[in-house]
């Protein structure tokens, strides 16, 4: 009974045992199907991108039909994942970045024992399969060659948040982690990813200016935000072109030794003031004649006004440096003694009278047609070299202290006689039967049937191009052939002239009357339009820099004297550094000089007809007459001629107002020589005065060099149309 007994007991006790090891092989099993199998760490998604990092990143919070990531199963996910690595690759992405947990620590999508796998995805979830995001979007991202990194909070001090983290690195095909906080820290360098999110959108600066910073190491774009503001973000990612290389700028730094940089030591005035400038350390006190100079530039650069009744030595102190110069006066100036211009003897010039009825023929490039001839800043209209018109009349005016010839002509204007010279009486009267198109890369010239080159006035009115031309014939049914920009024609003969206007199938950018080989042609420039192409707004716009002055031509000297840059040298590191900015928003970028080198007025006027931009811009840098105190002077102006420069001019100041933190001087009328063209809005822009010592240390900074480049950029974009009207 005891055997029977036993036996039964053991049967029961291998039965117990048996099934035991049943239920361990099946959990082993089960364990074997639901661990997280290590993904090959040779797929694309694990390596690391060469340079840079651009990445996609999609946030917990990114919307979906679900209301949120984390929500979302994993129907919604694939799909999502999807449409986020073919948005990345066609954006010139190599990266994608996932949040894989939210502020709790949950959502971690990967099988851990400390923290829940997806929440989104647990409803759909089986024995034998268990949805996890990271993986598909490995799987995903490999297929298209882009790297994958996973986001996650920052868990302080969490030890089994570490273990997480270091299990995930060994399962998944990740190029790395970020940890995050203020911004995308990589948990192993420690190297941070500028993170463009909304307010980076909303300032698409940011980025550029993160760029020129040693320790940028990449860039992640939020996703929702992409797709939020497609415009922003393709301003934003100009930053990301940087094919050509960075130009250097200036390396001025003040010096902190005590110097005076102007006047000279004895030097003459004639004035009962005078700036004194020069440089010192800042660390320092700095004394003159024993009273300290409170006004200093945080570099140390300082002017200071003083009077100067007569011959006067001034004493600069410094601890125990000490320099001195002598200001000399000479008796009786300064009272406005001496011919200011008038008076009846002074010499003639060689130009001639001519009798009323002569044609003549302008011969500068440009030539200004006054209304009255006492003042070259008269100026009603500007003409082309070639301009041929009939004399009515001559009056005698001044220039440069001597008399000369001015001839009044059919249009009642004044032409100087030096810019003219002396066709002749008798010559045939310019008459025209129609015109003929050809097209160009930016437009369309129209050349016209028939002889001569009258004088002519433009006016852009409502669209239309309305042509005063002067002592010429047209015929009644004068038509443009060949022209897809040209719409009809209308001639209108008036008392004094005849009145070609021109309709447009769309408005015009630009146009010039040109005389090219007795020819008389009308150039006419097509509207730009901002591009469609991503990260390159200003794609197929053309924009012309003129830095001003270059090699004996210093322009202004700056507060630091002739020792330190002078305006020449600022106003070509402004245009480079605007040229690098403009060129990584797409833009062809034509440029007056990139060396110390000269050219004439005449060549950078000309540079516009021949380059035939879409904008120009003459970048420069103030001064004032050092007899008053330019601690004073201060801010930025722009100046245009025609109409078509005021808006871009506008644009310019408020923009480099904004983005330099200086006073905004305005957008006003002037005649420069250079702004005088109608092929494209022209300005002349002053950015700061050199002679203020403040001024002068913020325009010679590389960091304000690269604030107000990216402000030209700025402006220049914003004049340009979305759209042709």
């Amino acid at each position: 009974m005891r055997t029977k007994r036993r036996r039964h007991i053991l049967r029961n006790a291998l039965l117990c045992l048996l099934c035991l090891l049943l239920l361990a092989a099946a959990g082993t099993g089960v364990w074997l199907l639901l661990r997280p199998r290590a993904m090959d760490k040779n797929q694309p998604s694990a390596v690391p991108p060469q340079g840079a990092v651009y990445g996609l990143h999609i946030t917990q919070g990114y919307p979906t039909t679900a209301g949120g990531l984390s929500a979302s199963g994993p129907k919604t996910l694939d799909a999502l994942f999807d449409e986020a690595v073919a948005y990345a690759a066609s954006h010139g992405m190599n990266a994608v970045l996932l949040d894989i947990a939210g502020d709790r620590l949950s959502g971690v999508g990967f099988c851990d024992r400390v923290y829940d796998t997806w929440p989104g995805a647990q409803e759909e979830d089986t024995l034998f399969r268990r949805y996890d995001p990271l993986r598909a979007l490995c799987e995903r991202a490999s297929k298209a060659g882009l790297a994958v990194y996973a986001v996650t909070p920052d868990a302080g001090e969490n030890a089994d948040w570490d273990k997480a983290m270091q299990q995930l690195q060994k399962l998944y095909a990740v190029a790395g982690i970020y940890i995050k906080g203020a911004a995308l820290e990589d948990s192993v360098t420690g190297q941070a990813l500028f993170c463009a999110e909304e307010a980076a959108f909303l300032d698409p600066s940011a980025l550029f200016f993160a760029t020129l910073r040693a320790d940028y190491s990449g860039a992640a774009f939020d996703y929702a935000q992409c797709q939020k503001r497609p415009a922003e973000f393709s301003v934003l990612a100009c930053a990301l072109n940087t094919g050509a290389a960075r130009p250097r700028l200036l390396d001025y730094t003040p010096q902190a030794a005590l110097s005076v940089s102007y006047p000279e030591d004895g030097a003459v005035i004639y004035t009962d003031s005078c700036f004194l400038m020069g440089t010192s350390d800042p660390a320092q006190p700095l004394l003159l004649d024993g009273v300290p100079v409170e006004t200093r530039a945080p570099g140390g650069t300082f002017g200071i006004l003083v009077e100067v009744p007569h011959e006067r030595l001034f004493t600069f102190t410094q601890g125990t440096q000490s320099v001195s110069v002598t200001v000399k006066r000479p008796d009786g100036s300064g009272d406005g003694s001496g011919d200011g211009g008038g008076g009846s003897g002074a010499s003639h010039d060689a130009t001639q009278r001519v009798a009323p009825g002569t044609f003549i023929r302008t011969t500068g490039w440009i030539t200004s047609l006054l209304y009255d001839p006492s003042s070259d800043g008269n100026i009603n209209e500007t003409v082309r070299q070639g301009a041929q018109a009939m004399v009515t009349d001559c009056v005698e005016t001044r220039r440069s202290g001597k008399t000369t010839w001015a001839y009044r002509l059919e249009s009642g204007d004044y032409v100087l006689a030096y810019n003219t010279e002396v066709v002749g009486q008798g010559t045939a009267r310019p008459s025209f039967t129609g015109a003929s198109a050809a097209q160009t890369a930016s437009g369309e010239t129209l050349t016209f049937t028939g002889n001569g080159t009258p004088l002519a006035y433009t006016n852009l009115v409502d669209g239309r191009l309305e042509m005063d031309f002067y002592d010429a014939d047209f015929s009644p049914d004068f038509t443009v052939t060949g022209s897809s920009m040209v719409s009809g024609v209308t001639v209108t003969p008036e008392s004094d002239h005849t009145r070609v206007t021109l309709s447009f199938t769309q408005p015009i950018w630009g146009h010039t009357v040109e005389y090219a080989d007795g020819t008389t042609q009308v150039l006419l420039k097509k509207t730009p339009v901002r591009s469609d192409m991503f990260g390159r707004p200003l794609a197929g716009v053309t924009v012309l820099l003129d830095a001003g002055h270059g090699d004996h031509d210093n322009g202004a000297m700056g507060a630091a004297g002739y020792g330190a840059p002078v305006e020449k040298d600022v106003n070509l590191a402004l245009t480079l550094a605007a040229k690098y900015r403009l060129e990584q928003m797409g833009a062809s970028v034509q440029t007056i000089r990139t060396d110390d080198s000269f050219l004439s007025l005449e060549d950078r006027n000309r540079a516009i007809s021949t380059g035939q931009p879409d904008f120009f811009i003459a970048i420069h840098h103030n001064s004032v007459e050092l007899t008053v105190d330019a601690n004073r002077q201060t801010g930025t102006e722009c100046y245009y001629f025609y109409p078509a420069g005021k808006r871009l001019a506008q644009t310019l100041v408020q923009n480099v107002t904004e983005a330099t933190h200086r006073p905004a001087r305005g957008a006003m009328w002037g005649y420069y020589y250079v702004t005088r063209n109608t092929t494209c809005p022209a300005v002349l822009l002053e950015v700061g005065f050199m002679v203020n010592p403040t001024e002068y240390e913020q325009v010679t900074s590389e960091t304000e060099l690269w604030h107000a480049a990216d402000a030209i950029a700025r402006s220049v974009l914003a004049c340009v149309p979305e759209r042709a009207e």
